[in-house]
C-alpha cells in the first residue's frame, strides 16, 4: 500500500508538476509580453459600448443644438434652454476627448461661448424679454463652466512633473 502511494506521488512529481509549472510560466510570459508590447490595454466590449453611447449622445446633442439655434432665432426656444443644450453638448464633446489638453481646449470654448451668451441674456433681461431668474440661470451655467475649467487646469498641472 505504501509502495502504491509512493509510486503515485513520484509519477505526479516527475511528470505532471513540471508540466503545470511550465505551462503557467508560458501563460504568464505570453500575457506579459502582449500587455507590454501594446503600450495600451485593448478596449473591452464595455469600453467600446461606452464610447459608442457617448458618441451617439454627442451626435444627438449636436442636432438638438442646431435646431435650438433656429428656434431661438424665431423665438420658440428661450435662451436658458438653448444654453443648457449647448452646455450639455460641450460636456459630451469633452467626454469624447482622449487627452487632458484636448479636454481643456473644449472647456475653454465652452466658457467663451457661455460668456457671450451671458452678455446676450443680460441685454435681453434689460430689455424685459428675460426674467431675472432666467438671466441668473445663464450666469450660473457660466460660473459652473468656469469652475469646471479651473478644476481641470488644476488637475492637469498637478499631474505634470
Amino acid at each position: 500500500m505504501i509502495f502504491l502511494k509512493a509510486h503515485l506521488y513520484r509519477f505526479l512529481a516527475s511528470g505532471l508538476l513540471p508540466l503545470c509549472v511550465l505551462s503557467a510560466v508560458v501563460v504568464l510570459a505570453v500575457g506579459y509580453a502582449s500587455a507590454a508590447g501594446s503600450g495600451k490595454p485593448k478596449p473591452t466590449r464595455s469600453d467600446e459600448r461606452l464610447c459608442e453611447l457617448m458618441t451617439q449622445r454627442y451626435e444627438l446633442l449636436k442636432v438638438s443644438v442646431q435646431n435650438s439655434e433656429l428656434s431661438l432665432a424665431s423665438g420658440r426656444v428661450d435662451l436658458p434652454t438653448h444654453q443648457s443644450l449647448l452646455d450639455a453638448l460641450y460636456r459630451a464633446q469633452a467626454d469624447l476627448c482622449t487627452t487632458a489638453a484636448e479636454r481643456v481646449q473644449v472647456y475653454e470654448k465652452r466658457v467663451e461661448n457661455l460668456i457671450s451668451k451671458e452678455k446676450l441674456a443680460e441685454r435681453q433681461g434689460d430689455a424685459g424679454r428675460l426674467s431675472g431668474v432666467e438671466v441668473a440661470q445663464v450666469k450660473l451655467l457660466t460660473l459652473n463652466a468656469q469652475i469646471d475649467l479651473e478644476r481641470l487646469r488644476l488637475a492637469q498641472s498637478a499631474s505634470e512633473p
